[in-house]
């Protein structure tokens, strides 16, 4: 394109090819997906992962849409100018903020080791971008997708982990093949449970373990429960049931997170 041009057409290729990545399909043979929104793009220009910028005019009405710009311009992550209408195609939003960015996919060895996080079939994406936030913020290693679950990389999952996709190492994994490397890495599995389990706080956590974060209607699947090293529960004071995955997630791995630290001098835990 000549420069100052707009993109005006829906059936630009590079319009068709970026579409294309609302399917789940798409995502995972190009190992690509959309971002869309102001501070997400912005998080992904700190990373290396960013391919290209669809932008609108509102985008340049304000001082940070312009530093968004200038900062993909500095990185040379190409950036296309396209009308209103043409960049609808792209998002996800009633109301765009003017930016979509085609990122790749992040990738990581798979390891094991400290506090990790494994979701089983957790298949609302609030919760599951949630659940990414709480990981990072509570210093989690990695996270585990049980196969069933949403996809991290739907736009609402990532839309609610604000950035989190790019700072914790995920994977893909059937029940199975997680099951199997918990046992050669000597992890401690945790479970959240009303039966035959301790209080969250009255349990000591071992340094390397994996935290599971069940179905959100069907709870913990019986194959983590047999091979469950700690089971614990949250004693719920009101008139609840339950508190949703990312909640019952954060109290558990702040509480671990407060034990390891707990002997450091100067830990604000």
């Amino acid at each position: 394109m000549e420069p100052g041009a707009i993109i005006t057409s829906k059936r630009n290729e590079r319009i068709r090819a970026a579409k294309r990545l609302q399917q789940r399909k798409i995502r995972d043979q190009r190992g690509m997906f959309c971002l869309e929104g102001v501070r997400v793009v912005e998080e992904a220009l700190g990373t290396p992962f960013v391919e290209t910028i669809f932008f609108a005019e509102r985008l340049t009405e304000t001082a940070r849409g312009k530093a968004l710009l200038a900062l993909a311009k500095h990185q040379g992550v190409p950036s296309f100018h396209c009308s209103d209408d043409v960049l609808a195609e792209l998002t996800d939003t009633v109301q765009s903020q003017g930016v979509v960015a085609v990122v790749n996919k992040p990738s990581w060895p798979r390891a094991m080791d400290g506090v990790t996080l494994i979701a089983d079939e957790v298949q609302d994406p609030g919760n599951m971008g949630t659940l990414l936030r709480t990981a990072v913020g509570a210093g989690c290693r990695g996270l585990y997708v049980v196969e069933g679950s949403v996809d991290l990389y739907n736009p609402k999952v990532l839309r609610s982990s604000m950035g989190a996709i790019f700072y914790l190492p995920h994977w893909l994994v059937t029940r199975k093949e997680i099951l199997e490397l918990v046992q050669e890495s000597n992890t401690a599995l945790v479970i959240a449970d009303l039966v035959d389990s301790e209080n969250f706080w009255a349990v000591s956590y071992p340094r390397n373990l994996a935290v599971v974060i069940g179905n959100e209607a069907r709870g913990v699947h019986p194959d983590f429960r047999k091979h469950a090293a700690l089971r614990v529960k949250i004693p719920l004071v009101g008139p609840v049931e339950s508190l949703n995955a990312p909640v019952a997630a954060g109290v558990l791995l702040y509480e671990i997170l407060r034990q390891h630290r707990c002997n450091h001098p100067g830990s604000v835990l």
